[in-house]
């Protein structure tokens, strides 16, 4: 709720820069106490962190404290001498000029005649006998010096050892000289003491104490709270739930602070009656700082995290990697590693305790681990493989570069000049060059045996099926030799960033066929993660083993490309076969063992997976594919040997044969409630993204191009997405191409192209002329990854779905799947599931059912025949976990 201003009005929060030493804001913390006391003591310090952590106001503070001590103090401010062109006496002379003004010693010697006595000595002699001749001659009191922005250094032409040698040398005389207990140097920047002296034949940098400079905690904070006083009602709790975003980080806690304070004054972002302050504070940090946040970043915050990361040259994959490694597992134990501490001064992440973990939700939220993936791909041609490789600690071997791609990479290493790769980056390609020549090895002998068997067939007149058994059996050794091992019913995890310790000494016993010791480490897996459908199935598939003859289903999903899709799918399955074996179980009978495959949504992995699953007798029924594309390709493969494939999600009016079924409603269905919004809302002309090179895609749109002619209304222009994902500037391109008369914006994306859809919608919103145009779209756009990375892009989006949970007929299954997943479900494992029903009832009409007989039974059953319903996309909780938006039914 907005209030008064009340007394604060003078108040000011300081984004950016030092704060003056009587600003309210300021903050004081353990580390202004430790170096007042340690520098009136004498000692030598220095505070090196991150950027924008409050080191020059720190300095402001303390030498104010200092001089009412009697204590002289000057700051040496190294960007101002510079660092690009000056020469090694330039530099020297630059801090002696700045000495002599700040201590105001000018009146006492000639600062150029000065210099050019003492030309026959070194700069840093000169500056070494400055010092003792002049500064500790002239000034009686204590003297501290700080130099700032020491870090500067690094980008010198010239060695600087023998300046902090010459630093090192005035604490050395005191032993000799007790005039120089008086002289006190404070060295701050973002620097390590390590790099100090870096001629390992020198004694290093071993002097001084380290001054600790953590963010913010809630006590020390309270400052922050009065500017707030008057502006909302709980200051305390608005800013407790600033600190639960920023982590107390200086820079970013004033930003939102003042965030804060101006949206008090704006209708469209002031605290709402009813809304809480812990969702208000979170709408102003996507709104404000993560959404769009490179043109939000203002002064430049997160932009010069990125730019220190990414300016390490080839060791930039490296301190990804690590920090890859921290998103996954929240916390890696700190040690003394260069990434470590490129990392640590990047800001990105602090040490706690004996740990290094992402510095605070903000920076996760921003470099999520989609912004990680495209860094290292832009990094390295073949980036991604790479990190997925090492992810799989170099096992998965599917990652590795073959053919063109293997070419590709070795061109651009030859290309890059004094590339210094890691070993890793070797490791992998070396390991690729191998599986290259094994490959081409095998292929060589595949070809000797074709001819052999071309010859052996001409003479036994079989040649017709020589072809067939080759390509078989290249397939095969395609599989063995790559390691693309993509089926498991329990003897691995297709989801490998998911921690859980119970799981991995389950998945290993159900390796060694130790089923029962199996069974109970997947019980207490799922048990530990209960939204985990993975270990749900594989503790069923153990009792369905354990029983004997079990009857087995396959669920074929894209684990490697959409993971959040394929969970949302095993849940389906998950579900009804845990309810199935559970009555199965008492009985004696049965039970339902689930062997899940991996196609990646891929239509060439489709077409071998679906080979190898219409192989093995036991599947009777198989659930998938994702894609109708996939779907398309695996189709014939299961028509030529009878097995029946129910798809809960595949869309496409094209699929269609003896053994093809489905849970979902068709394209033209869905186009045709799209088509009676836009004609019931009088929307006479609409332009439609799609992909016209994927099968859903386009039969998406020619289904919606007939629903639309039938009211009337027209489509004035299609436009292709995949071109316009190469576009520099989408709002350019939507001015030039949405033509004014336009009444709305239909998106079709395939699930490739869901990204470039949501920059069409954001580029909308920012366009004066279109912003307030109804947008439309099809089911791939509903998803909570769509709503976490769309944000308010996408408010008021209608979205034609198959399933929605508050939909009348959709509540009973809903509520069920809550309890079980602790958390609400959507259409694709409603569908899942119900795919799944309908081959259990399939099973369990014979006492030894068949694929045939499979087949049969689902002839009878109508599977498909509720209509899709509309969603909108609308502001308020009930979300997914990350976002302010849901999912509501359209009026």
């Amino acid at each position: 709720m907005t209030k008064d201003k009340g007394s604060m009005t003078n108040y000011e929060y300081q984004v950016g820069g030092s704060l003056a030493a009587d600003a309210p804001s300021y903050v004081m913390r353990q580390a202004d106490q430790n170096l007042y006391q340690a520098l009136k003591a004498g000692k030598f310090c220095y505070v090196l962190n991150s950027r924008q952590m409050g080191k020059s106001s720190l300095r402001v503070r303390t030498m104010q404290k200092l001089e009412k001590e009697r204590v002289k103090c000057a700051a040496i401010d190294l960007t101002l001498i510079g660092s690009d062109n000056v020469t090694q006496p330039g530099w020297y002379m630059g801090i002696f000029y700045d000495l002599v003004r700040k201590f105001e010693l000018s009146g006492k010697i000639n600062k150029r005649a000065w210099w050019k006595e003492h030309e026959s000595l070194s700069p840093v002699q000169r500056l070494s006998n400055f010092l003792e001749e002049v500064l500790l001659a002239e000034i009686s009191d204590n003297i501290v010096i700080f130099i700032d922005e020491i870090d500067t250094v690094l980008s010198l032409e010239f060695p600087t050892d023998d300046f902090f040698a010459l630093i090192r040398g005035c604490y050395n005389q005191r032993v000799d000289n007790p005039a120089y207990k008086r002289l006190t140097f404070c060295l701050l920047g973002v620097a390590t003491p390590s790099v100090f002296i870096q001629d390992k034949n020198r004694t290093s940098f071993n002097i001084g104490c380290g001054i600790e400079l953590c963010g913010f905690e809630l006590d020390e904070a309270q400052p922050l709270a009065e500017g707030l006083l008057g502006r909302v009602d709980n200051p305390e709790i608005i800013l407790k739930e600033i600190l639960t975003w920023t982590g107390g980080q200086p820079f970013l806690t004033q930003k939102l602070c003042q965030i804060v304070y101006n949206a008090c004054g704006e209708s469209d972002f002031s605290l709402k009656p009813g809304e809480t302050e812990k969702k208000w504070v979170e709408k102003l940090v996507r709104s404000h700082i993560v959404e769009n946040w490179e043109s939000q970043d203002n002064p430049e915050h997160l932009r010069t995290i990125r730019d220190r990361i990414l300016g390490k040259g080839q060791r930039s994959i490296d301190l990804l990697r690590l920090y890859l490694q921290i998103l996954q597992d929240k916390e890696v134990e700190a040690n003394s590693r260069i990434e470590q501490t490129e990392l640590r001064l990047s800001g990105l992440v602090v040490k706690r305790y004996d740990s290094l973990r992402v510095y605070n939700r903000i920076y996760e939220t921003v470099f999520d681990h989609n912004w990680v993936a495209k860094t290292i791909v832009d990094l390295r041609p073949y980036g991604e493989a790479l990190a997925r490789w090492i992810d799989s600690k170099h096992q998965d071997k599917k990652w590795l570069l073959r053919g063109r791609e293997l070419q590709e990479a070795q061109i651009w290493k030859a290309n890059k000049d004094n590339l210094n790769l890691s070993v890793q980056d070797y490791q992998f390609l070396s390991a690729s060059q191998e599986l290259e020549r094994r490959i081409n090895q095998r292929i060589f002998r595949l070809l000797v045996l074709g001819n052999i068997l071309f010859i052996i067939g001409l003479i036994f007149g079989f040649r017709q099926n020589i072809s067939h058994l080759i390509e078989d059996y290249s397939a095969h050794l395609a599989a063995q030799v790559a390691g693309q091992e993509q089926f498991s019913e329990g003897g691995k995890t297709f989801f490998a960033s998911n921690d859980n310790f119970n799981r991995q000494i389950a998945i290993e016993a159900f390796k060694q066929q130790n089923y029962s010791t199996a069974l109970e480490f997947f019980k207490r897996a799922k048990q530990s993660n209960p939204n985990d459908p993975e270990m749900w199935i594989y503790y069923n598939n153990a009792r369905a083993i354990q029983q004997g003859k079990p009857l087995t289903l396959a669920i074929v999903i894209p684990a490697h490309t959409d993971r959040d899709i394929a969970l949302e799918m095993l849940r389906g399955v998950a579900q009804a076969q845990d309810s199935f074996n559970e009555q199965r179980e008492k009985l004696q009978l049965p039970l339902l063992k689930i062997l899940i495959a991996n196609d990646s949504s891929d239509p060439t992995q489709a077409k071998k997976v679906a080979r190898t699953l219409s192989r093995n007798p036991d599947v009777l029924g198989v659930i998938g594919h994702y894609t109708s594309s996939a779907s398309n390709s695996a189709l014939k493969e299961y028509e030529s040997e009878g097995l029946a494939m129910i798809s809960p999600t595949s869309t496409s009016n094209s699929l269609n044969g003896d053994v093809f079924f489905r849970t979902v409603p068709t394209n033209q269905d869905a186009a045709k409630i799209l088509a009676r919004y836009v004609w019931a809302n009088k929307l006479n002309k609409v332009v439609v993204f799609y992909n016209p090179k994927d099968l859903y895609s386009q039969d998406l749109m020619d289904s919606l191009e007939s629903s639309l002619n039938q009211h009337s209304v027209e489509i004035s222009q299609k436009i292709d997405l995949k071109n316009l994902g190469q576009k520099a500037n989408t709002e350019t391109f939507l001015l030039s191409h949405v033509k004014p008369e336009t009444n709305a914006i239909v998106l079709l994306p395939n699930t490739e192209l869901i990204s470039v859809a949501i920059e069409i919608a954001r580029a909308k919103n920012n366009l004066e002329s279109l912003k307030n145009k109804p947008l439309l779209g099809a089911s791939a756009l509903y998803s909570s990854e769509a709503l976490k990375v769309g944000g308010s892009a996408l408010e008021d989006l209608i979205v034609a779905v198959h399933w929605f949970a508050d939909a009348p007929d959709s509540q009973d299954f809903a509520n069920k799947a809550q309890d079980m997943w602790k958390g609400q479900v959507n259409w694709r494992t409603a569908k899942t599931y119900e795919a799944t029903q309908a081959f259990i009832e399939a099973l369990s009409e014979s006492d030894q059912p068949s694929r045939s007989s499979v087949i049969e039974k689902l002839k009878t059953m109508n599977l498909s025949g509720k209509e899709s319903v509309l969603v909108k996309v609308v502001r308020g909780e009930g979300g997914p976990q990350g976002s302010d938006f849901r999912y509501q039914l359209a009026e």
